[in-house]
């Protein structure tokens, strides 16, 4: 029988959804990585089984009924698929959409392929209710949000080192899919809401983003399904050739500063007490940021130093050969790298094959390596 996923402020009633997604979310909590992807067949059952007794009641939508000036938000610095998260999480279950600051040279092509409505820059949450997408960390949370506020999240992240310490019972949906529009994209289905094409096409592009096209050791059978039928949906015809646009216009960095280059794609964790800030640039044009990695080096240097954190790691991630090139700003993160990562140091950087991720790759390993040391 369904169990009851959700819990939300001010309605005790829970939406009802498969067996699968709970215990999904109990393997995330729990780091048992690899038993999500045998409960395939159990969440076809589950599903099914809602599906079958037509549309669910959205709850969730019911609770923002009743407050005023509700909107979805993403991390500080948004991606595409914070963006995508915040406009699928608006239309599906009212509230608006938002992002915290300008949106990258990626994301700004999916809303021009998409012909979609770029929401606006909000920095102002007073008298806002909001919810959350696509992180759950407070070092993620855009100045301005008070967490008595915070009515849901909806994300695909791990609980880390600082998750939100909200005192309320709210709605959270955590999935270890491969992306928050993969999980968004599953809502609507089970809710009978079909898409309009931009936003499936918003949809489908979060999801190759987070995925790197289908290719990042996140992807889940999840992902190449909503890949599919949000490319239906939206009449996109060739994924690989939108996904290649995708990435062609995230690798044209050439306009931008160094210290633009390391904040365009930045979070924020503390692992062990210690603030860590990592960035990434996905390129299909690794050699151009490598020529410039000198310039990368001091921007990080003069980063860490000016926001006054434990350590900043930079990966140049070469999503042509697969692969990320590990930069830094000072010795004391030189060894981090080296303890992350392990090899050698060559031309002033560490070279590690098979790495694209930073959710499930890079951090964790900067994550382990941190609480290493804080252990000694």
């Amino acid at each position: 029988m369904p169990f009851s996923l959700r819990f939300s402020k001010g309605d005790v009633r829970p939406l009802r959804v498969g067996r699968a997604p709970l215990i999904a979310i109990c393997v995330l909590i729990l780091g048992i990585s690899g038993f999500a992807s045998s409960l395939a067949n159990a969440s076809e059952q589950g599903q099914s089984v809602a599906r079958a007794n037509g549309a669910q009641v959205n709850y969730l939508k019911k609770l923002i009924e009743s407050h005023e000036n509700m909107i979805w938000m993403g991390h500080i610095i948004p991606d595409t698929d914070s963006l995508a998260g915040s406009m699928l999480a608006a239309y599906l279950h009212g509230g608006r959409s938002g992002v915290p600051s300008p949106l990258n040279p990626e994301s700004r092509f999916v809303i021009d392929k998409c012909d979609a409505d770029e929401p606006s820059v909000v920095d102002d949450f007073s008298n806002m209710t909001v919810g959350l997408v696509d992180f759950n960390q407070s070092t993620q949370l855009p100045a301005g949000i008070s967490t008595g506020n915070i009515l849901a999240i909806i994300d695909h992240h791990a609980i880390g080192g600082s998750p939100l310490n909200i005192a309320d019972v709210i709605s959270i949906e955590i999935r270890p899919w491969g992306s928050t529009a993969t999980i968004l994209a599953d809502q609507a289905e089970l809710l009978g809401v079909k898409l309009p094409k931009t936003l499936a096409c918003v949809g489908m592009a979060a999801i190759l983003s987070d995925t790197v096209n289908l290719t990042s050791p996140t992807t889940t059978e999840y992902d190449k399904i909503y890949v599919q039928k949000l490319a239906q949906q939206a009449g996109i015809d060739d994924v690989d050739a939108f996904a290649n646009s995708m990435l062609l216009a995230k690798s044209d960095l050439s306009g931008l500063s160094a210290t633009d280059i390391v904040l365009l794609d930045y979070k924020d964790f503390e692992f062990a007490g210690q603030k860590v800030g990592i960035g990434v640039a996905e390129t299909l044009t690794a050699d151009e940021l490598i020529t410039r990695r000198y310039q990368l080096k001091s921007a990080i240097e003069a980063q860490k130093k000016a926001s006054g954190i434990d350590h900043l790691i930079f990966a140049i991630v070469d999503t042509r050969d697969q692969k990320s090139y590990i930069l830094w700003g000072d010795a004391k993160d030189e060894k981090l790298a080296l303890s992350a990562f392990g090899g050698t140091v060559k031309d002033d950087m560490v070279v590690t094959d098979g790495t694209i991720s930073r959710k499930s790759q890079i951090g964790p390993a900067i994550q382990k390596a941190v609480e290493a040391e804080a252990a000694k």
